[in-house]
This record gives C-alpha cells, sequence and structure tokens, in this order.
C-alpha cells in the first residue's frame, strides 16, 4: 500500500476524465507489433513530450508492455503526481537513473492526513528511525518497497531513488496478478483515496496522443471514430454518385478498424476510386476483414500501420484529414473521412452498417445493400430499413 506524503504541486484537468488509454508498442511512430496481441501505437501527446524526461518517458512504454491492460500513461501519471517526474523540491535524475537529492515525504506519524507507521525499515531507506516515509520519485514506503522493489538496472541493489529500479516496482505494484483489467483499482491499491485515482487518471489523459485512443467494440465491431462523432445524423447521410459515405470529422481524429482483419493497403496519395484520377483517396489504408468485407479510408493526415499488419476492432490505424492541399488530402473539399465498404463483389452502402454499430446491434457488411446511400437518387431511410433486417432475423432466427 502506498500513502501519500508531500508531492509537487500538480494542475487538474478541466476536460472530462478519460478511461479508455491504448496499450504500446516500444517504438513512438512506428507500426511495429499487431493490434491482435493487444496494443495500439505509443503516441504521447504533445504535453507528455514536452513534461516527462526523455529516459523516464521511454522507460514508462517499455515498463507498461510487461502488463497487459496498463497503459503506459497511467505509469507516467502517478509519476507526475507522486514527484513531477523526479523533480520535486529541485531533484532532477542523474545519468545513471538516480534521483538527488532523495524525496523523502514527511512522517507518517498519524498527522497531516497521514496514516500512522511505525519505522520498519531501521532508517535504511528514509533516514527515520522512529516513523515511516515515503521515499524516491514514485514515494514508496519502506515497507511497500520491501514488497515490489526491483532491482531493474541489475547493479545488485534494489534503490526507490532510482528509476531503473523503482518504475519496475510500480508495475508489480500495479499489476500483481501479471495484468490489469480494473484501471482505477489498481491505481486505488496504490494509493487509496479517489481523488488521487482521478488525478492520475486526468494526467494520463493529458499525456496520451490521438493514436493512443481505443474504439469501443460491438459484436466485433467498433464505429471508425471516437463516440462523441457517432451521431445518427452523420452516420445516415448520403454520398455522392457511388455507395460510400464521407464522415464530418475534425483534422486530427483518430480512425478505427472496424473489425479484426489484415491490412491490404498502406498508402499515400493512391487513386482508389478512379482509374486515371491519381490521389483522389489521398493518404489511404484498406483492412482486408475477417468477415469477408474490404473497409477503405481515405484522406488520411496520418497513417499508423503497414500493409500486412494484424487489426483488432477499434485499433488505431491513422489520423483523420481532408484539408485541401496538405499532405495526404487528395482530391477533397473539406476535412473528412471517407469510407468505402466493400461486400460480395461490389461496394455496399457504410450507412447501415453505421448506424447497426451506434444502436449496438450491428449488422455484417454482406447485409447492407449496394444502393439506397448515394445522389441522384431516393435516400433510404436507414432506421427503418435496419428494424425490418433485425425483425426479418428475429423471426428466422
Amino acid at each position: 500500500m502506498m500513502v501519500k506524503a508531500t508531492v509537487a504541486a500538480v494542475f487538474v484537468l478541466a476536460s472530462p476524465l478519460i478511461t479508455l488509454f491504448g496499450l504500446v508498442t516500444l517504438v513512438a511512430g512506428s507500426a511495429s507489433g499487431t493490434a491482435s496481441a493487444g496494443h495500439a501505437l505509443f503516441d504521447p501527446s504533445d504535453d507528455a513530450i514536452t513534461d516527462i524526461p526523455p529516459l523516464l518517458l521511454n522507460l514508462y512504454a517499455a515498463q507498461a508492455a510487461a502488463c497487459p491492460g496498463l497503459p503506459w500513461q497511467v505509469i507516467a501519471g502517478i509519476g507526475k503526481v507522486e514527484s513531477n517526474h523526479g523533480r520535486y523540491a529541485g531533484s532532477s535524475i542523474d545519468i545513471d537513473g538516480t534521483v538527488a537529492p532523495s524525496i523523502i515525504g514527511i512522517p507518517l506519524n498519524g498527522t497531516n492526513g497521514t496514516a500512522s507507521i511505525r519505522d520498519t525499515d531501521d532508517g535504511h531507506y528514509d533516514g527515520d528511525t522512529v516513523w515511516d516515509r515515503a521515499v524516491g520519485p514514485f514515494q514508496f514506503i519502506p515497507s511497500s518497497w520491501a514488497i515490489f522493489g526491483q532491482d531493474g538496472n541489475g547493479d545488485g541493489v534494489r534503490d526507490p531513488n532510482n528509476v531503473y529500479d523503482a518504475i519496475p516496482a510500480v508495475v508489480a505494484h500495479l499489476c500483481p496478478s501479471g495484468t490489469v483489467t480494473d484501471i482505477e483499482a489498481a491505481i486505488f491499491a496504490y494509493n487509496r483515496s479517489a481523488a488521487y485515482v482521478q488525478l492520475v487518471l486526468e494526467w494520463a489523459a493529458r499525456y496520451t496522443g490521438p493514436l493512443s485512443s481505443v474504439g469501443a467494440v460491438v459484436a466485433g465491431y467498433a464505429y471508425p471514430a471516437p463516440s462523441e462523432y457517432a451521431s445518427v445524423a452523420s452516420a445516415t447521410r448520403s454520398h455522392h454518385e457511388y455507395a460510400a459515405i464521407d464522415l464530418p470529422l475534425p483534422i486530427g481524429t483518430p480512425v478505427f478498424a472496424m473489425v479484426d482483419g489484415t491490412i491490404s493497403v498502406a498508402i499515400g496519395n493512391a487513386g482508389v476510386y478512379e482509374p486515371g484520377a491519381a490521389g483522389r483517396c489521398g493518404n489511404t489504408v484498406i483492412v482486408s476483414g475477417i468477415d469477408g468485407a474490404r473497409y477503405t479510408y481515405c484522406h488520411l493526415s496520418a497513417i499508423a500501420v503497414a500493409s500486412g499488419d494484424t487489426v483488432t476492432a477499434g485499433h488505431a490505424i491513422g489520423i483523420s484529414g481532408g484539408q485541401p492541399g496538405t499532405p495526404g488530402a487528395g482530391n477533397t473539399t473539406g476535412p473528412h473521412l471517407h469510407l468505402g465498404i466493400r461486400a460480395y463483389g461490389q461496394s455496399v452502402c457504410p450507412q447501415p452498417v453505421l448506424l447497426g454499430i451506434i444502436r449496438s446491434t450491428p449488422i455484417p457488411p454482406t447485409a447492407a445493400p449496394a444502393t439506397g446511400c448515394y445522389t441522384p437518387g431516393a435516400s433510404t431511410d436507414w432506421a427503418a430499413w435496419l428494424d425490418a433486417v433485425l425483425q426479418r432475423s428475429a423471426v428466422i432466427g
């Protein structure tokens, strides 16, 4: 159990609490690894790059990867709250990872909101032979360090003041069973304060870049953009000339794989729909889904996967774009995500597929029609169409 000691002043975010974070691969900006292993791109935000020392940023990512379900941003949030990443009261991290001067908390004598914990280490770590004190950049009390302390740098010493030892110890504390299924409970076990949990998560959210986001999955399908953009109006709008949809998204919005599958195309400036119209689709990703359909994403401002990668539904595959004249935009009149789906050998209407996901009653693209979603021509009432399909399925089932 961790006991809160004096820490650096921190900034409390006013934005809503974000509770879902992607896991990490270890190379920023690459598409290494596969999403089927449960990993999304390591994508620190600008705030993370600015605020977290590079040594710690790399260690947070590397150590979190040892515990499925533990986002690196949570470890970073703890590092921020406990010691401002080892910088509290003028301390700094030297070349071998040792924080000096050592960060020692106040006596845990039952005053100032602390627990009452008599000395357990004979003052070895905290210099106090009467009361225990929290020690190091992650503020371990000696009794907790005796349980979770690690020798991460292999020098034969477990030192709570050394980040190579302390960060693996944080992971051991948060992840005692080898995996994390409840992030909030793991943080609460580290420090039994609801306010502490919220503060750590707020910093974790601030450190999360767009590609670290994870889309919600319903019966194997995920909406291709974050839930705040999953409106019925945008999901059912008609397209021009052929079966597809243009989803209005601000530039920089994460874009998700809609289903488990393999990346068959990840290329810049590909003319996908019109032969001879090179660059019409701009930066393009195509997912060959395990459901037999092909999902084409166009006008991306950044691509986070490579051909041959496997992905799972909800995995971030890129960032939206579409601003005319910008790299990767292709032939476009404004920011949006162009989404096309092919099933049974032809393009089908994405609208009922998207609406089904929004309503938590997803249908496979093989059930979608190839007409009724583009102009000129009459547009289908997709809510009524979906209701009828689901009713027929219920009767047949």
